[in-house]
């Protein structure tokens, strides 16, 4: 089946957020380390933050490929639930912005989530549900 409008253009809004979620990786990467290093219990566990982050792309990249590329119900729906973690995300955000935080990788952290939950709001419409073998009314869609 040939990709439909809405997965095409979900898949751009997910890969912008991916790769701007790298960025805002970058951006924090200083503070996440110099946590890690002083809390007592965690300073021997460095190897935490690089191992978290390269696990995070490996799931990032396997939902992409079997949403945009290989349609997958089931990682459709990760995608859905990691969205609406991504609301809590912006809350969080909006929490540290207002608590004077830094205001560049707040606002970029927000806009990383906000894209992030556009792509996934595109998954249901139905051209989206078609690529996914959804049934539509009551229609089955393949």
């Amino acid at each position: 089946m040939r990709r439909p409008p809405s997965i095409l253009r979900y898949e751009q809004l997910y890969l912008a957020s991916f790769v701007l979620g790298l960025a805002a990786s970058a951006v924090n990467w200083k503070g996440r380390t110099a946590q890690l290093s002083a809390s007592p219990a965690l300073a021997n566990l460095q190897w935490l933050a690089p191992a978290s982050l390269a696990v995070g792309i490996v799931i990032s990249l396997t939902l992409w490929y079997f949403t945009a590329r290989s349609p997958s119900l089931a990682a459709k729906w990760v995608v859905v639930v990691f969205a609406a973690l991504s609301v809590l995300g912006i809350a969080g955000n909006v929490f540290t912005l207002l608590k004077g935080g830094p205001l560049f990788a707040v606002l970029l952290g927000i806009v990383v989530s906000a894209l992030y939950i556009a792509a996934a709001a595109l998954l249901f419409r139905p051209d989206a549900r078609l690529w996914f073998g959804e049934t539509i009314n009551g229609n089955d869609a393949a």
